[in-house]
């Protein structure tokens, strides 16, 4: 194998091409493959143009890219060109026009390709136009003709700078052969076995994970409106703040992603949010994907992190080589990471190289989108029974792949420019730059764990207010929500009318003398649980457990009624299993006053007045397994009790008899 490697940096984009092409040739004079990319601020025309009059351009792949990449480092001003040649008839490529059918273009493209021998390992290069999204369907409808075979490569880019809302940031150019286009897929399909090639794959992203497992619960399509029930812009908001103008609000929750796992698989992929739609609500993810009751992890992206990723990518591909140093590395990062990484871009390729081999071509770009297996070893990648076999269409991810020649390989590169200025210049402004990255650094620190906290804060929280919410009456939570909701920390005292009901458990104090304390609770719950259940499911709020009676609130008498009904019933149905309780319960009606009572130290919003009390006196004077109601009640209650006996009581509180009704079932 044979690898001329060319960079074109004049200001002219056919000079500049020019000169990247006849750099390449010194070593590679007769290619069998050409990879080349423009900066996206060239004039594509005259750029493509150049390279077609400098090489054959059935060649010829490659596109326009947001920055290149060589053993010069990062550029985003000039023309990187690669020119391999390899040992035995190897290499076939093929094209063809994006169609609104992406699958049917990958097997359109796949089977445009010239023939050749069955069998064999085989690595196909694929590089396409930005469109719908949905550029995943192009690998599967490349694997459907050709099979799981790994595919290389990537999407060419528009002006990342201008922002994924601009439109110009999706115009981008492909290099299809001898035509300049806006919408097509190239692929080389290269035979491993007849070019004595062996190939290993890397794939990382370096985001790290912020707080626990969240659900997309309302979608459509790859566009999300809500996580865990919130509306996604108030979670972002979480950790954002809010007051920003939309610009900015789009700006950084690319710093903010999701990772869904790969089934089966430790790997998570990453779903980055790519436009907002502020006028519904929603967020669009890419890649394209039914999101709909899938679950994810929040991801934050630093450039610690980012940097770990390309470090663990090239370590997988150095263990798919059985620690060999390779003869040529591809790498297709995205645009995104080159942003996130500013300045320090080049020491993603610097961390690449230190792990791969300092003196191997490296030659890529930073594109749209990068299509790279999750698996590392040929073998894995091909083998049906891998969850995460094949290839996948990524983003803001590092994709690597590594070719290692059966023979020694003949290489050149172009070197890192010389600095400008005099060396106490360049020292000094190498300083302030360091001084400047480092205080970033520990900025992006402090901003990832001020959102850990925020989200392990929040999770705290809402455990504890589960915990609370269990301790406190419904009614009251709600209102506390509802205030706290508009400012308001303080309920205020009101007036209430409805249905008041108590229900003690007759012969639980004997109980509790002749038995520990574990066997009074087991019991007491046994009465209680469905007890509280019934009452709610009827319509009614517990406001309070006093020992082993109940006080339940309802706001209309039937639900009242229907309550003191089923909790008879229970009382039946448990004593028919053996309990030795029963219970009585007292209904009233009428008014009383919510207020507070207590001090700033312990305070309770409970309910206070006549008809509460009376509830309470009408219980105390019910037979076990009865229920007595006031007379205004009665009226009510025929249709849900079988038999009534009229009562006129004496009560503690009451100058008159009170006139009730006993019922039974």
């Amino acid at each position: 194998m044979n690898i001329g490697i060319g960079l074109g940096q004049d200001p002219d984009p056919e000079r500049a091409a020019a000169d990247a092409v006849r750099q390449a040739r010194r070593t590679v004079p007769d290619p069998g493959l050409a990879l080349a990319f423009g900066h996206i601020r060239m004039d594509q025309n005259r750029l493509h143009r150049a390279l077609c009059r400098e090489i054959d351009p059935g060649l010829l792949l490659g596109g326009s890219c947001y920055a290149h990449i060589t053993n010069a480092g990062v550029g985003k001003d000039g023309v990187a060109v690669l020119l391999a040649s390899f040992d035995g008839p190897g290499l076939r490529i093929s094209g063809a026009d994006i169609g609104a059918d992406q699958r049917e273009t990958g097997r359109a493209l796949a089977r445009a390709l010239p023939p050749r021998p069955a069998g064999g390992k085989a690595v196909g290069l694929t590089f396409a136009g930005i469109t719908n999204g949905r550029e995943q369907e192009l690998l599967r409808g490349i694997e459907d003709v050709l099979g799981a075979a790994p595919l290389f490569g990537g999407l060419c880019c528009g002006d990342f700078d201008l922002g994924m809302r601009h439109p110009d940031f999706w115009t981008n150019y492909q290099y299809s052969g001898p035509r300049l286009t806006k919408a097509a897929a190239r692929l080389a399909w290269l035979d491993l076995d007849a070019a004595d090639l062996g190939a290993a794959f890397g794939f990382a992203h370096g985001w790290q994970p912020v707080g626990p497992v969240v659900e997309f619960t309302r979608c459509r399509g790859n566009k999300v409106y809500a996580v865990d029930g919130m509306p996604v812009m108030d979670y972002y908001r979480q950790f954002l703040g809010t007051g920003h103008s939309d610009k900015f609000f789009e700006l950084m929750i690319q710093r903010y992603g999701f990772s869904l796992q790969v089934e089966g698989d430790a790997r998570s992929r990453v779903k980055l949010p790519v436009a907002c739609d502020f006028e519904d609500g929603g967020i669009a993810y890419a890649p394209f994907e039914e999101l709909q009751g899938r679950k994810a992890r929040l991801l934050l992206s630093s450039r610690a992190g980012l940097l770990q990723g390309a470090r663990e990518a090239a370590q997988n591909c150095l263990r798919a080589l059985g620690g060999r140093k390779p003869d040529l590395i591809l790498a297709v990062s995205c645009c995104g990471r080159s942003a996130i990484l500013h300045s320090r871009v080049d020491q993603e390729i610097e961390v690449v190289r230190s792990v791969l081999g300092a003196d191997a071509p490296i030659f890529g770009c930073y594109s749209g989108g990068e299509f790279g297996p999750c698996l590392s070893r040929y073998e894995e990648i091909v083998d049906r029974s891998q969850p995460s076999r094949g290839s996948q269409y990524h983003t803001t991810t590092i994709c690597l792949l590594a070719l290692k020649a059966g023979r020694p390989a003949v290489a050149s590169v172009p070197m890192p420019a010389a600095r400008p200025g005099s060396a106490g210049d360049a020292a000094r402004l190498r300083d302030l730059l360091a001084k400047s990255e480092d205080i970033q650094d520990d900025t992006e620190l402090f901003l990832a764990n001020l959102s850990r906290k925020s989200y392990e804060d929040g999770e705290r929280l809402r455990r504890q207010n589960e915990v609370i919410h269990r301790y406190t009456p419904h009614q009251v939570w709600t209102r506390v929500g509802e205030g706290a909701a508009r400012g308001e920390f303080e309920l205020p005292d009101s007036e209430f009318r409805g249905c008041f009901l108590f229900l003690d458990v007759k012969g639980f104090t004997g109980y509790s003398e002749d038995h520990g304390p574990s066997d009074v609770v087991s019991a007491l719950n046994a009465i209680f649980k469905p007890a509280t259940e019934a009452i709610y499911a009827c319509g009614g709020d517990v406001d309070k457990f006093i020992g082993d009676c109940i006080f339940a609130v309802f706001s209309e008498p039937e639900p009242a009624l229907r309550a003191g009904r089923r909790l008879l019933e229970l009382s039946r149905e448990l004593q028919a299993r053996g309990s030795p309780f029963a219970v009585r319960i007292g209904i009233n009606s009428g008014r009383a006053v919510r207020a507070n009572v207590g001090s700033r130290e312990r305070r309770e919003y409970t309910f206070i007045g006549d008809a509460v009390n009376t509830a309470q006196r009408l219980e105390a004077n019910c037979a076990p397994g009865r229920l007595l109601v006031c007379e205004e009640l009665y009226g009510l209650a025929g249709k849900l009790f079988a038999s009534a006996e009229r009562k006129e009581l004496k009560v503690k509180g009451k100058k008159n008899v009170v006139t009730c009704y006993e019922l039974g079932l």
